[in-house]
């Protein structure tokens, strides 16, 4: 499984593709995931600030409140009116402390919460402390004061650029507004004694010092549409000049704790300013910074959660744009890799029908049209020209087929030609040497006659096997069925050692006619075969015996030195390779490529089996078919036909009569041409002679021979 993995190079063309688009997708799905996730998690941060947006809104009405009580507390407007406002107090308190605990607060507002906490524990004892008008506002001071640390605290967590800038403006005016109402509640309380003690205008002082810094530092944070509605608007009225004018009148009357000068001991005048006046001016610059910090508030609200809106949407935009360009990607990637595999399948198919069907099929008949199919790609592109190239690589492949199959049509017609022009000069041969064998008295020379009629019969033998191997048909047939004796005896006056080969008996089966003649050259070939590559000294046999299913089988046994396993299966195997058409040249013995031709023209088999040292046998399996059990007694038959026959042997040319014959393949030598009278004394060479001379004369005589054209 590694080494497939490893071995890119053999993937299969779908897996490549895969891989080459995996990777990219990958890459893609990995950066998008990433800023999907970027943006959710700003809108969660925005979600977060929106939180903290409702936890200063909910703090706010607090510091109002607390404001508010120390105010009633300045100006003494009795217990009903701080009881109210109490009530009021207290509800805001109990919102902050529901919105925080809905909300994740980091630990330095929660430091300052729980300073804060403990702080605004003490209001109620320090709403009962009405005697101590100043030290009440002072620890009311402290704890706005506390609260607005912790108001600090919590525009500093607002850390996007579009926030914080109008977090920490609401932040300073808030504390603007603190300074004022502190200066409103300690003026107050002067005017309920009458005058400010000297403490009293020296935190007045301090307060307006306070409020000029914190004024600008809103200024230089706000932008100009906010300095533009909120501080130039709000802030530029007559209330601003009242309140600032009764300011400046108030830090310059003496205080009542003044150092007396002179020597009179009246009190010091009290403060010229009414207590309405001075409620009615702070009040309105009061108001007019509520407007600033209502403002403020809705803005910070509005860009929190227009903020967390759009990156909301930029992550579901991301997300459809994501999985817009997956859908798309993997469509013109199916797209394109179906139409690439389409090309490829369908040259390939092309290419293996080229190669598996239609060039052996034209090799194999030598014919066929010289017009391809061109290959189902007709595109420009790089498939389209590669299958234009392997149509032309085709179409020449055809033209070499064809032109091949005519050549070896020619070189075959050559060789059938050759061979019936050699075949008709060879019979001609053999009738003169007939005629010399008739006339011929002198043994001897009767006996070379003889021995010039079997090479003359050689010669077309293997003029006949030239037939063969040129893919044509010999013209000797027989027209009746031929005893299997003769068909054995046939086969071995065929060869030049014809006086090694040992014929046993054969039993009653006839060779079906035009089988016989193909059946003799086979077994001449392999006799032929057997007494060359076996001792002279050592004696060839023929046998036929019937097996299971009629099959008849014939086996030639020789006792040379054998051959070895591999030689044996090569030999077998060439004999099935001639059988299906094998080319010539593969074969080194060209008996074995006729005897596999014959065996195939048949269906007829044959092969080999030897041991090493004592000899080689072939087996010839003849089908029930075409060698049928003969129905009358062979040997009667034979014993009757010679009977007939006169006590010296026949001549070649009286075999050959008989065989021109219709009655029947032997006949009565009556017919034929009285032989010349036999010499007085024969010497046992003559004799020898005489029947070497019979038994090819009968042999010669079994073939119905006609001239070849």
């Amino acid at each position: 499984m590694f080494n497939a993995l490893v071995n890119w190079r053999n993937w299969r063309l779908p897996v490549k593709l895969a891989a080459v688009l995996i990777v990219p997708v990958f890459i893609a799905v990995g950066a998008g995931v990433l800023q999907i996730q970027s943006h959710m998690e700003r809108a969660e941060s925005y979600a977060a600030l929106q939180r903290l947006v409702k936890v200063r809104a909910a703090l706010i009405p607090v510091i109002e409140g607390v404001q508010a009580e120390r105010r009633i507390i300045a100006e003494g407007s009795g217990s009903q009116a701080l009881a109210d406002q109490v009530k009021r107090t207290d509800e805001a308190r109990t919102a902050l402390r529901g919105q925080i605990e809905k909300t994740s607060l980091s630990e330095v507002v929660t430091a300052r919460m729980a300073d804060v906490r403990t702080k605004i524990s003490g209001l109620p004892v320090l709403r009962e402390r009405t005697t101590d008008v100043p030290g009440v506002i002072k620890e009311y001071s402290a704890l706005a004061e506390s609260m607005l640390d912790m108001d600090e605290v919590i525009a500093g967590e607002f850390g996007d650029a579009a926030l914080s800038r109008t977090a920490m403006g609401l932040h300073h005016a808030l504390h603007v507004q603190e300074e004022v109402l502190y200066q409103q509640a300690v003026v107050l309380s002067g005017l309920t004694r009458g005058q400010l003690t000297t403490a009293e205008v020296r935190t007045l002082v301090e307060s307006n010092v306070k409020l000029g810094y914190i004024a600008g530092q809103f200024a230089a944070l706000a932008t100009p549409e906010q300095l533009n509605t909120y501080w130039t608007t709000k802030f530029n009225g007559p209330d601003i000049e009242a309140h600032r004018r009764m300011l400046a009148t108030a830090l310059l009357h003496p205080t009542s704790d003044a150092p007396v000068t002179g020597t009179g001991s009246a009190r010091p005048k009290p403060l010229p300013i009414a207590a309405s006046d001075w409620s009615k001016a702070s009040g309105a610059v009061a108001t007019s910074l509520d407007s600033v910090v209502t403002g403020l508030q809705n803005d910070l609200r509005d860009t929190a959660n227009r903020l967390r809106d759009e990156t909301s949407d930029a992550a579901g935009t991301a997300s459809a744009i994501l999985f817009a360009s997956l859908i798309l990607a993997g469509t013109v990637g199916f797209v394109v890799g179906r139409y690439l595999l389409r090309s490829l399948n369908a040259l390939r198919r092309s290419a293996l029908e080229v190669a598996w069907h239609k060039l052996p099929e034209m090799v194999a008949t030598g014919r066929g049209s010289t017009e391809i199919e061109p290959v189902p790609v007709d595109t420009t592109e790089e498939f389209g020209q590669v299958a234009r190239a392997f149509d032309a690589v085709h179409q020449q492949a055809v033209k070499s087929v064809i032109e091949q199959a005519g050549m070896r049509a020619n070189m075959r017609n050559i060789f059938v030609n050759l061979s019936r022009r050699s075949q008709s000069l060879v019979e001609r041969q053999l009738k003169l040497m007939e005629e010399l064998e008739k006339y011929e008295e002198d043994p001897d020379q009767l006996a070379n006659l003889f021995k010039l009629d079997h090479l003359a019969t050689r010669m077309r033998r293997n003029n006949e096997n030239l037939m063969v191997l040129s893919g044509g048909d010999v013209a000797r047939r027989f027209t009746r069925p031929i005893p299997l004796t003769d068909v054995l005896r046939a086969a071995a006056a065929e060869i030049e050692q014809y006086q090694r080969v040992m014929v046993h008996t054969a039993p009653n089966a006839e060779v079906v006619g035009y089988v016989a003649s193909d059946l003799v050259r086979l077994l001449a070939e392999l006799l032929d075969n057997a007494a060359a590559f076996s001792p002279p000294h050592t004696q060839v046999s023929i046998s036929a015996s019937i097996e299971a299913g009629d099959i008849v089988q014939i086996d030639v046994v020789d006792h040379g030195i054998g051959i070895d396993p591999e030689a044996l299966a090569v030999v077998n195997h060439r004999l099935e390779a001639a059988g299906e058409g094998a080319d010539v040249q593969v074969f080194r013995e060209m008996g074995l490529f006729v005897v596999g031709r014959l065996a195939a023209r048949h269906q007829i088999v044959v092969r080999l089996d030897a041991q090493q040292g004592k000899g080689t046998r072939a087996i010839v399996l003849v089908p029930a078919e075409l060698a049928p059990r003969r129905e009358e007694s062979w040997e009667s038959f034979r014993g009757e036909a010679v009977e007939q026959l006169p006590v010296r042997p026949p001549m070649p040319s009286q075999m050959s009569s008989a065989a021109s014959g219709s009655a029947s393949w032997f006949e009565s030598p009556a017919a034929a041409a009285p032989p010349p009278p036999a010499p007085a004394r024969q010497s046992p060479e003559s004799a020898r002679g005489f029947l070497d001379a019979f038994q090819r004369g009968v042999q010669r005589g079994l073939p119905d021979r006609q001239e070849s054209r």
